[in-house]
């Protein structure tokens, strides 16, 4: 008995030394700096190493409710080794982790000990586009590096050149400095195209050496706005001209940490030579990088929802008028800004304004339906609605602008859209009821009928035929000629490239429309009539429209998944509705291999209130049984997509 309490007493001593030798070698390295990043999502607030395990303290911050998920694949990669995780503490892995109200949330991963003097380690979620990506986590507590450290830009006062009509191509040149080809960077840029109210989009692939270039078709100098991990904002651009960029990847992942920000800036986050350099280094690199009367969380929109519900026109005007005031304030505030980047701040705030007050009958009728829960499909009482008379829009002059100038912010296309549909007469518009011209209207209001705004109205209804894939005639194309010749030659290209487009898709296949004849079929019974010829399949369902810019991007994303599934039990359908134009949709299906419908508008409303689609795009899975499985608004992403219909398709 003496000798088991001996023993025991020994085995005791022995496990408190071995812990207290494994405390003593424990290193904590607190907040420490890393080169780059995926995403904001993930921050290290400190790693704990010791011979035993590799720990990273970790906090999460993401939309209040939504979920993030770190997946059961996560590896820690250094000196060409990869460490896979062993466990997580207060979240598991590879499962929904649900934010709480407050949108923070801390955890612990747990990972395999790292060799001794390892200086740098990369957070690896997954090689897939979206999972997060933490490089060179500095161990040694030493900051970031960046190989722009140090390099300012020249002191150059940028001037507002006045734009002039011009067509040509311009050329976007960027470099992104301390790249790592396994970082496989890529972003979405898009433009506006004044003459016709369409978007342009294109990709940005990032190459190995951190080097990337676009093209950009342009009629005129204007902004080019890219969504990326590298940069997101506007790029002015000039027709013709080439704009060069290297980016300082470091300094605006340190910028965007929390945890990091208060750190030694590492340089400037963006260097531009060539065309309009000046004003694209104020406006990428200041602190204030817009303005706008707008809600910027869903507690503020749920609040002005509340706030303009029961408002009559004067009330709403003094509303939007009132935030117009405290934002320019904040506008003021900035007496760094040069006179040209100030100028461009105040019209998009200006413009910004202007869509509020031109949205008063939309905007009120929401949000007394949002107040009072009351379904769209629902006829709300007359005196509930607010329709001004032509005395309201007396703003229209100070804050519409009509020179050149305006050019440069390619979003005063939805501007211009909210001036043609506006209805100046005071008088309520039945349900579906087509705009008038309102032309005589707005003339009247502006006092005059002369300057660009009204040469770009006049170019977009020339130009809505091309949208609709109606080539115009030579008579039509000459009217453009008295607007600019410049106008002319822009829609004479759009126009030819439209005729080739349609004489180039009559010779694809892949596609096919209307399988099952609906233009009888009673609204309750069409989705099922619909669906029937596909039982023993999976079917994936896209509710799309065709002037839906994230619908055409999801599409281009999940081209490779739809290639996976040739020859196997999986049909891509796709549905919209009367608001895609019927020329529009005839001629971009041939680029979407799968099974088309375009609905009637009644059609249209009631598989949307069927099943809660409340906007495009959508998506539902149907099993080989004809059961809906999923519905989500808003694209999954194309792994998601894939794995989505793996599953399904294994049942």
């Amino acid at each position: 008995m003496k000798t088991l309490v001996i023993k025991q007493t020994l085995l005791t001593c022995l496990l408190f030394l071995s812990c207290t030798g494994l405390q003593a070698q424990e290193r904590i390295v607190e907040q420490p700096a890393f080169d780059a990043w995926s995403s904001t999502t993930l921050e290290i607030d400190k790693i704990a190493l010791s011979d035993t395990a590799t720990v990273f303290y970790i906090d999460a911050y993401f939309r209040p409710k939504y979920w993030i998920q770190v997946v059961k694949e996560t590896t820690l990669r250094a000196d060409g080794k990869t460490y896979p995780i062993k466990a997580g503490d207060g979240i598991t892995l590879s499962e929904k982790f649900w934010m709480p109200e407050s949108g923070e949330a801390s955890f612990r991963l747990i990972f395999p000990p790292l060799p001794k003097g390892t200086k740098t380690v990369d957070f690896i979620e997954g090689d897939e586009e979206g999972a997060f990506k933490i490089w060179n986590i500095h161990l040694d507590g030493s900051p970031a590096n960046s190989s722009l450290a140090g390099k300012k830009n020249p002191a150059e006062t940028p001037v507002l050149e006045k734009p002039e009509f011009k067509n040509g191509t311009a050329v976007l040149k960027g470099h992104i400095a301390d790249y790592k080809p396994e970082m496989n960077l890529k972003g979405r840029a898009w433009n506006f195209n004044l003459l016709n109210g369409s978007t342009e989009e294109y990709n940005i692939t990032v190459q190995p050496d951190g080097n990337f270039t676009l093209e950009v078709p342009l009629y005129y100098p204007t902004g080019l706005n890219i969504v990326s991990n590298f940069m997101n904002g506007l790029i002015y651009l000039k027709p013709g001209e080439t704009t060069s960029v290297e980016i300082n990847m470091p300094e605006i992942c340190r910028s965007q940490s929390k945890k990091q920000k208060n750190k030694p800036s590492l340089g400037e986050k963006y260097y531009f030579t060539g065309a309009l350099a000046a004003l694209n280094n104020e406006c990428s690199n200041s602190s204030l990088r817009f303005v706008s009367v707008s809600p910027k969380s869903q507690e503020d929109y749920m609040q002005m929802f509340s706030d303009i519900s029961t408002m009559n026109a004067d009330q709403f005007k003094a509303y939007w008028m009132d935030r117009y005031q405290k934002e320019k304030a904040v506008l003021d505030s900035h007496t760094e800004l040069s006179d040209a980047y100030r100028t461009l701040l105040h019209n998009s705030l200006k413009k910004d304004l202007a869509e509020q007050l031109l949205g008063i009958s939309g905007m009120t009728e929401y949000a007394y339906r949002t107040v009072n829960q009351i379904p769209r499909d629902s006829v709300i009482p007359k005196d509930k609605k607010v329709i001004p008379t032509i005395e309201y829009y007396d703003f229209i002059p100070e804050l519409v602008s009509n020179d050149p100038y305006l050019l440069y912010d390619g979003s005063f296309t939805y501007l211009i859209s909210y001036l043609q549909y506006t209805n100046f007469t005071g008088e309520d518009r039945a349900a579906g009821e087509k705009a008038p011209d309102n032309t005589a209207d707005l003339i009247k209001v502006m006092g005059t009928d002369n300057g660009i705004l009204f040469d770009l109205l006049a170019a977009q209804r020339l130009s809505k035929p091309i949208k609709e894939f109606r080539p115009l005639s030579d008579e039509e194309l000459a009217q453009a000629g008295k607007i600019s010749p410049v106008i002319q030659e822009a829609l004479t290209l759009m126009n030819n490239k439209v005729k080739q487009t349609i004489e180039e898709n009559k010779k694809k296949s892949g596609y096919t429309v209307n399988r099952v004849n609906i233009a009888d079929i009673p609204a309750e019974e069409l989705f099922n009539a619909i669906t029937t010829p596909y039982r023993g399949k999976v079917v994936f369902v896209d509710f799309w429209a065709t002037w839906c810019g994230p619908c055409k991007a999801a599409m281009r994303a999940s081209e490779p998944v739809k290639k996976d599934f040739v020859g196997k039990d999986i049909v891509f359908l796709y549905l919209a509705g009367e608001n895609s134009p019927k020329g529009t949709w005839e001629q971009m299906i041939p680029d979407i291999k799968g099974e088309h419908y375009r609905m009637t508008d009644a059609q249209w409303t009631y598989i949307c209130n069927k099943f809660g689609v409340q906007g495009v795009p959508s998506y539902m899975i149907i099993s080989k049984d004809g059961t809906p499985t999923h519905f989500q608004v808003g694209f999954m992403g194309p792994d998601k997509m894939k794995e989505m219909l793996m599953k399904e398709l294994d049942k």
